[in-house]
Parts: structure tokens; sequence; C-alpha cells
């Protein structure tokens, strides 16, 4: 009989894997919270231009709009907040639960919030993987809508 396949080494860091769902749901939802807040900020600019008829000016706020991509911003909060993130610490009784998958490995990696008894809300690197996840749903939806769009003239041109 072979031997079972041996377990990977633990990452210096947890990872989002080993990372509560409900702790990566927060940081997603806080990180949305803050993009449409400054979307309508933008439209709201938008309104006051065009009731003071200054259509140059909101054609490009139209065209900086259309430039401030959310992953772009939301990459940016990524970044800038990722050590502030990292150093956020809760009861281990938390940070053990809603897990996405079962552990697998051995729960030893670096986390500063142990002295304290407690655990990381979320690690450096498991914001880095968020980071990817984000980019490759975002990079998904523009592979979807530039198919969305052919089918749509093809069905415009050959009716």
């Amino acid at each position: 009989m072979a031997s079972p396949l041996p377990l990977p080494p633990p990452p210096k860091e947890k990872s989002l894997e080993s990372t509560a769902t409900w702790a990566v749901a927060v940081v997603c939802f806080v990180l949305v919270a803050i993009s449409v807040v400054i979307e309508q900020l933008l439209h709201h600019t938008e309104l006051w231009l065009k009731k003071k008829r200054k259509l140059a000016l909101c054609e490009a706020l139209e065209k900086i709009k259309a430039e401030l991509m959310l992953l772009g911003f939301i990459s940016l909060l990524l970044t800038v907040t990722q050590e502030s993130l990292s150093d956020i610490c809760v009861p281990k009784s938390v940070a053990s639960s809603w897990h996405p998958c079962n552990e697998k490995y051995n729960k030893t990696y670096y986390d500063p919030c142990l002295a304290k008894g407690k655990a990381q809300l979320v690690s450096a690197y498991g914001i880095h993987q968020l980071h990817i996840f984000i980019f490759v749903l975002a990079l998904a939806h523009v592979i979807y809508c530039v198919v969305t769009y052919a089918f749509g003239k093809l069905k415009v041109i050959y009716g």
C-alpha cells in the first residue's frame, strides 16, 4: 500500500484558508462600504456639475469615474491597511469559528497576538491571498462583460 502524501509545511503566517470566514467577510464589507460612499460622492458631484451646466467638467468626471475602477481602489485599500488589519487581535474562540476548510496541517504559524492569548483577525499573508482572489474575480467579471458585449453585438449584426 502506498504511503499517504506528506502534508505541506505550514506557512509562516496564517493563510486565508485558516482565517475565519466572518473575518474575511467583515474586511470585504468595510472595503465595499467605503467604495460605495466614494461612488455616491462622485455621483452627487456629477449631479451638481449638471445643475451648474458644466458639461465639459461633467464629461471629465465621467472619464475619471471610468478610470477609478473598484478593483484599483480595493487594491489600494488592502495595500494601505494591510499592516493595520494584521495587527487586530480577536479572542481565540472567535478566531477558531467559521473556517471555510478543514484543518489539514499543524496550526504552527507566526501570530503576534498569541503572546496576548488572542489570535490575528487576518494575517498579512491572508490579506495578500484575498488581494489575489479579488483580482481574479474582477478579471472574470471583465471577461464576462466583454463576452456579453460580443454576443450582443453578434445578435445585432446577424439578427
